[in-house]
């Protein structure tokens, strides 16, 4: 029980920190606020969901 309660109050504050994040950055007025969670959100996701890109192999090396 010890650990759900631990976990809650680390996403609580991840949402809190969150939450102040978007604030500051769109503004405090409840649809600047609202567009803003959601658009962030969006870019969040994309940021954890991406795929990793893969790194091309350098070409080989003509001899002369």
């Amino acid at each position: 029980m010890r650990l759900f309660s631990r976990l809650l109050w680390i996403s609580a504050f991840l949402l809190a920190t969150y939450s102040w994040m978007v604030a500051f950055e769109h503004g405090f007025a409840w649809n600047n606020f609202r567009e803003g969670f959601q658009n962030e959100w969006r870019n969040l996701n994309a940021l954890i969901m991406a795929q990793p890109q893969s790194v091309p192999a350098p070409a080989p090396a003509a001899n002369p």
